[in-house]
This record gives structure tokens, sequence and C-alpha cells, in this order.
């Protein structure tokens, strides 16, 4: 009844159970003879109840083959990761000993080792050596699949994205560096005038540059280790998902850390290094010359007057190279934000929850939760007063039923010359329906059974509502059509078989005998069995459903359980129907699986901000490094202007005029940004994210404009223009005239 979960019997051992997170968190390991520990997936699938005490009866083969049925008590459980292929079925030795005596004498196949290494990134070349060195032979083992070449491979490759995502990063972190060094450009000239003048080399002033810069990256690298650490603590744990402990912990290593100071100290020594190489060829007064603050020439009217917006207009001629150089990190930030914006918003969340369920919520019985599981007919999990109480709730809307009882039939010998010749018939030119089917051996025994005896299994299905409906929307008729009618009064049943072109099963009119009941066939449909939860027997790999109203079948089959119930809500009473369907779980000692539309819209907005976290994180950067490049252009343009704001002063302007000039200049500066940014970005959102979306190829994907980074970011880029040179001019204004105008000798 597991599915394909293979479950062992196995001496409790507190250690190996660790290690397979296999630890009773409610009771504890057995401790006497009979007692038993499992995990949910099994406890479920058997129907086990979630009691301390509960009886539990197994089937199980010995290491000979031999089936034996055996009873126990449940000592205790634990919630196992339902993805492991393998489980524990905790006994005490004492047990052991009576269920199997002996089996400790054959220790090469009844004992599992587990082991951890200090280092597993060749875990299977490390396995294989040890038993080599051991002279073990003919032993098999398994690695963790977090191991696994392929897996640590996939895993790269779902990692580049990030790393390709930070290629901008450094060069705009190289000119954010280079204008935080360099705001006062001309006394650091003047200083390394006075040194060439002194007699030092080139090679000589470099190395004192390189050593300054060496001395910022001893200063800097820490702080940007912490800082980037806890980035990466915060943020990792949202895109590694379902591991206990937080993977930024977990795959911890050092060639990061080393990496972040290489980039680090290539950035700063650049920083430094690469002014002096033009100022290396000229003479100590060509360089002096080159510092010297002249005031600019100003076209003045006919009268030779000026005005303050004339002279904050001509402002942006200064510095023309840094004004570019942060107007251009300033538009790829923006440009990045808004193609994560676009792409994030563009994601339906209505169009992913529609195709992973069509309906808001379902209850599905603990043995069939699970693809893998497979479904067990005897369990009762899901009772009738479960759906009445369901029903009796205000935000209820629709519940819908769906039970499955498995039979075997016989079919005539027109049926099945009919069923052959369809799987007989070539599917591509290549291949046979029933050769596409040859990876499937439990399919291709059951179609064999069928050939040479007429014996097949026919998979009853009692349905209503929602999931009648889902039928008649995803399964096409190869012969008939419903009629709700006829379908309703209990005479008639859908046939359903493969899903593909043509009639696999019994075709319109014909009658089949089911449990004694002889039905007409109202139509047959190509099968889509996507939402029925969990697997059928082995034996129903190959099989016919029939499909009709729950109530005819809880007349064929009076006293068999749900298997799934399908429930939609007014979407105002969400929050209501999810705390009680809170109490009612915590009200079970059954197995019962819930999928809640709060679980799909918390994975959708959970997997699309995944999507895209990558270039938000970039674009954040970048965003940053933007801004301080923009603010330290607005410093530098200011404080250079030292001398001329005291020669305006000097001329009769006054403070006040001053600051009016700073907030004109500041807004020219702005509005100049405005001017690059937002035609830019307009026709980026409107043009280009079109067809990158487009491309993506994505099915939940539907196109949504949006300026909202832009919008956010141009306030602040105003509001950075007008207080930043303010507040330099509050410093640079401070002193005499005469102490202003000296210039550094």
């Amino acid at each position: 009844m597991i599915g394909q979960r293979l479950v062992r019997l196995a001496v409790a051992d507190r250690d190996y159970a660790e290690t397979v997170l296999s630890v009773p968190t409610t009771g504890n390991l057995p401790e006497i003879s009979g007692e038993i520990a499992l995990d949910e997936f099994t406890m479920d699938s058997l129907g086990v109840a979630h009691k301390l005490g509960a009886p539990v009866k197994l089937r199980w083969t010995d290491v000979e083959g031999n089936d034996y049925i055996s009873e126990f008590k449940l000592c205790g459980w634990w919630a196992g990761p339902t993805n492991f292929s393998e489980a524990c079925a905790w006994i005490s030795n004492s047990t052991v000993q009576e269920l199997f005596p002996g089996c400790q004498d054959h220790i090469s196949r009844n004992i599992t080792l587990g082991v951890h290494f200090y280092r597993s990134e060749n875990a299977e070349q490390q396995a294989a050596s040890i038993l080599e060195e051991e002279g073990i032979a003919e032993i098999s083992f398994t690695t963790n699949t977090v191991c696994n070449p392929a897996r640590l491979k996939e895993a790269k490759q779902e990692a580049m994205p990030f790393y390709f995502s930070l290629i901008p990063v450094l060069p705009c972190g190289y000119l954010m560096i280079y204008s935080i060094i360099h705001v006062t450009a001309s006394r650091d000239t003047l200083y390394y005038a006075g040194l060439k003048s002194l007699g030092m080399t080139p090679r000589q002033v470099r190395r004192l540059f390189l050593e300054h810069g060496c001395v910022v990256f001893l200063i800097s690298f820490l702080p940007g280790w912490i800082v980037g650490f806890i980035l990466h603590f915060f943020i990792t744990g949202r895109v590694v998902i379902g591991m206990v402990e937080n993977p930024a912990l977990y795959f911890l290593t050092w060639p990061p850390f080393v990496l972040a100071a290489l980039c680090t100290f290539f950035t700063t020594a650049s920083a430094y290094l690469i002014p002096t190489i033009r100022l290396s060829h000229m003479t100590p007064v060509q360089t002096v010359i080159s510092t010297i603050d002249r005031l600019p020439r100003h076209r003045s009217s006919v009268d030779g007057h000026t005005t303050l917006g004339g002279l904050a207009l001509r402002t942006l001629r200064r510095n023309r190279l840094r004004t570019f150089l942060a107007a251009f990190a300033l538009l790829i930030a923006t440009v990045l934000l808004s193609f994560v914006r676009i792409r994030y918003i563009s994601f339906c969340e209505e169009i992913y929850i529609s195709a992973f369920s069509p309906w808001d919520y379902s209850l599905t019985d603990g043995s069939a939760y699970l693809n893998l599981q497979q479904y067990n007919e005897q369990n009762t999990s899901i009772t009738k007063e479960t759906v009445q109480e369901i029903r009796s709730c205000s935000e209820v809307t629709a519940v819908s039923v769906l039970k499955t009882h498995e039979i075997d039939l016989t079919a005539s010998d027109e049926l099945r010359r009919r069923i052959v010749d369809y799987y007989d018939q070539p599917y591509d030119g290549t291949v046979t329906l029933r050769e596409v089917h040859a990876g499937y051996p439990d399919w291709i025994a059951g179609m064999e059974r069928l050939e040479q005896t007429g014996r097949y299994t026919g998979l009853v299905i009692g349905l209503d509502g929602a999931y009648l409906q889902y039928v008649l929307d995803n399964c096409p008729f190869t012969s008939g059509c419903f009629d709700a009618e006829a379908f309703a009064c209990g005479d008639y049943v859908l046939a359903a078989g493969i899903d593909s072109e043509g009639i696999s099963t019994p075709a319109e009119g014909e009658t089949v005998e089911l449990h004694g009941h002889t039905y007409t066939v109202l139509g047959s449909v190509r099968n889509d069995d996507q939402y029925i939860s969990g697997a059928n027997s082995p034996k129903a790999a190959f099989h016919i459903a029939y499909l009709m109203p729950v109530e005819q079948f809880d007349d064929l089959f009076p006293g068999q359980g749900y298997r799934q119930l399908a429930i939609d809500i007014d979407p105002k009473g969400q929050a209501g129907f999810e705390t009680f369907l809170e109490r009612y779980e915590r009200s079970l000692n059954r197995g019962i699986g819930i999928r809640r539309r709060s679980e799909y819209q918390r994975n959708f907005k959970v997997s699309t901000l995944n999507t895209v976290l990558p270039e938000l994180i970039v674009a954040l950067i970048l965003l940053g490094i933007a801004l301080t490049n923009f603010v330290n252009m607005l410093v530098v343009k200011t404080f250079g202007r030292k001398v001329e704001f005291a020669v305006y002063e000097s001329l009769g302007m006054t403070i006040s005029q001053l600051r009016y000039l700073m907030f004109l200049e500041g807004i020219f500066h702005a509005m100049l940004m405005s001017v690059l940014l937002v035609p830019a970005v307009v026709f980026f959102s409107a043009n280009v994210m079109p067809d990158v979306l487009e491309a993506m190829n994505s099915w939940t994907v539907v196109y949504r404009f949006s300026l909202l980074p832009l919008w956010l970011i141009l306030p602040f880029v105003f509001f950075l223009s007008v207080a930043v040179p303010l507040i330099c001019l509050r410093f640079i204004t401070k002193g005499n005239l005469t102490e202003r105008m000296r210039r550094v000798e």
C-alpha cells in the first residue's frame, strides 16, 4: 500500500535515526517487544490512527522472499520528508528476534551503515576507496543526492543567473569608489605635483597611491564581508527552500569571501592608480596649471548683465564626463528596476492557481495525498459527517466528492480485439501505442493479461459537481455525447480510456456489467486523470475507467470511503474558512491531505519573487551605486567652485542669491536626469518588455505596463539635486572672503 516508497523493518537506533530524519516527534522509539514507530507517510498509507497505542497490522517480507503478517502497537511517529524513497519502521531488538530468529547472523544482508564524511565533494569516490581499503567487495552503497554529480551540475546551472547579474556591479562599483576617493580631485592633483617636484619618480608615486589604496581596502573589506553575508543570510533562505538549516550556513565556504576581497582590492587600487597614468606624463608645472580654477566665460546680455538662471544653466557644462557617468549609471539601474517590476507584476496569480487547482480547496485521503502514494480503499479518513460539516460552512459555495473502487472485469471478444488492435496501431510511424508504454512493466502486464485472457481491471469512479465538470471540459468524447438527465438517472456510465484519439473502451450504446449491475455506455472519453489524487494499485496500471454519479456508486459499494473532496468558497470568506480547516485538522487522528488556496497563493508569490530576486538584488545595488555617483557629482561640482563663489560674493552676490543659484542648479540637474531617464524608460517598458516577456514563453505571464520604479526614483533625484548642493554650500561659505580666495600653495 506504500506505492513507490520502500519501508524496512529496522532495529531502533537513535544515532542512525537522526541521520535519516526519522526520530519520533510524538512518542518514542520502540523499547519493548511488539512496539513500532512509523513516519506519517506510512501511517496515512496504511490507515493507522495518529494515536499512541493504535494497532498496526503489517505484511512484510524477509530476505528469503517469504511473506508474513504481524501486529504491533504504535509507540511513536514523525513527519518524515515525503521525497524519501526509503523509510524505516522502527521495532525493538526483542521484536526482531521473535519475528526472524537468527537475523543478526546474516550481517551483510541485514545491516545498513550510515557514514558521514569530513568533506563530501567526492562522496562516491571516497565510499568506493574506503570499501576497497577495508577489503569489502560486492556490497551496494548510495550517496546523499546532495553529492550527486548530476544534481551538483544542475545546481550550478541554476546559480549562473546570479553570477551573470553581478557583472554590471563591478564597473559601477569602480565608478562609485573612484567618485568617493576623488571628490577633491584638484587637491589630489596638486599633492601629486608637489611629490613630483620633490624628486619622486612616477613609479614611486604610483607605489604611494597603491599603499593608500591598500589602507582603504583593509579598512573597508571586513565591513563589506559582514554586510554582504547578512544580505546573503536573509536572501538565500528564500531562494533555496526545503532545508531545515539556513543554506547560507549549511553551504558556507571560504572562496566567495576571497573573491569578494579580491574584487574590493581591484576596484580600490584601480580607483587610486588609473588617474596617475595621465599625470605621470606631465611636469609639475603642467600639473599645477591643469588644476587652476578658471571662471567660465559667460555669454552676457547686451547690457553686460546675466541672470542667476543663466549661471545655473551654464553649470551643466561643468564636469560633463562625471555628469554623463552618473546619468548612465542611474539609467541602467532604473531600466533594470523597471524590467524587474514589469516581469514581477506580469505573472498572473489567477492563471497559476486555476492551472494547479480548478477548485479553491481539496481534501484528500491520507493515502492519496501524493501521486507516488497508492490509494488505500479501506481508509475512511474522510467521512459523510466531514462532507456535511464542510457544506454547512457559510463561506462554502460548493463541495464536490469523488470515490473510486477497483474491480476485475472480463471483456467480450469484440471489445478485447478492439482494444488490442487499438494499441497495436502505429503511433508516430516508428512504434506502436503498445511500444510507447514499454517503460511501464505493470501496464504491459495488464495489457498482455487482457490480450491473453480477456481479464482487465476496471476503475469505477463516482463523482459529481466540479469533478464531473472537469471531465466534460478536459476529456474530449471519442463516441457519444453527454446527456445530463440520462447520466443522473443511474442507468448510464461514461467509459474513459487512454488520452489519445480513437476508441479504446466500450463505445456508445454498448453495455458493461459492474458488480452485478448492467449499465449502458452513454459515451467514451479520452481520460485525463489529473484530477484524481494519488496512484492506483499496480494491477490497475492498465485499466478502463467507468464514471457514474456518486449516488449510484454508493448503491454499488456501500461504505466505501471518500478519496477526495473539491471545495469552492466565496473569496471574501477565505480567512474564516482556513481557520475552520485548521481547527478541523487538529481534531483529526487520521491522516488527511489539505491543499489550500492560500498555499497556492503563497507558492506563487514565493516563486515569482525568487524568479526576479537575482535581478532585483543587483538592481538595488546598482541604484545605490548610481545615487552615490550622482551625489558625488553634485559634491564635486559644488566644492570645486569654492573660489568662484568667493569671487561672486566679492562682486556683491548675497548668500541668499547663492542659495537660490544652488537651488536652480539642482533643479536643472534633476530636469536633465529626467530628460534622459523618462523617454528611455518609457520606450523600454512599452516597446522592449513585451518582446522580452513573450520570449520567456511562460504560460503564467500577461504583460502589464508599469513605470513605478521611475516615479519613485525621480522625486528622490529631485530631492538630492536640491539638498546636496545646499548642504555643501553651508560648508564652503564658512570663513572670510580672503581665506576662501586663497589658493593652496
